[in-house]
């Protein structure tokens, strides 16, 4: 949503914010919900930064605490003694309170399809776990996997049509 209000003259600062907050543009908007605030200021250079720090004093009293409120300042010397403010408030109507999901249990891939964690967080240690054998992990996994399996893969592939050069280099050269 966006408002915007110009104003000149004493307390143009304070005003121009007001304003802006109660444009018609923003009827029916509650700014405290908005996560997020941009706010621009459009002056002649006359533009302090007392009235800077005022107009976002007002735009952040009626957008929410944790609100992202960014600001940027443009000098146009064609304003003359006015002070314009623009407000585009976003992430309206969304709920104050995070969505729970509910509870999930995970189970690893593969044959078994044991629970990874149970249900109060602790983690399940698989039944296997203390009498693997890791000896085997010593040799390189090129070494102890088959190219047969990289073969067999490549062929299908062009069975189905595919171009050699589609198929990746990699794999080529594990058929060979």
């Amino acid at each position: 949503m966006m408002g915007t209000a110009t104003v000149a003259g004493v307390d143009r600062a304070r005003l121009a914010a007001e304003q802006a907050v109660a444009s018609p543009l923003l009827e029916g908007v509650d700014l405290s919900g908005a996560r997020g605030v941009l706010v621009n200021i459009t002056s002649s250079r006359s533009l302090r930064l007392s009235e800077t720090r005022e107009v976002m004093n007002t735009i952040k009293s009626y957008a929410a605490e944790d609100a992202t409120v960014i600001f940027g300042a443009v000098y146009d010397d064609a304003m003359g003694d006015a002070l314009r403010v623009t407000v585009v408030a976003t992430g309206l109507g969304r709920a104050a309170k995070k969505q729970q999901s509910a509870p999930m249990t995970l189970l690893r891939t593969g044959t078994d399809n044991q629970p990874i964690a149970a249900q109060h967080g602790s983690y399940a240690t698989p039944s296997h776990a203390s009498t693997a054998d890791y000896g085997a992990l010593d040799t390189p996994a090129v070494w102890r996997t088959s190219r047969d399996t990289a073969a067999s893969h490549v062929q299908a592939l062009q069975e189905k049509g595919v171009d050699t050069y589609d198929i990746p280099a990699f794999l080529r050269k594990q058929a060979d």
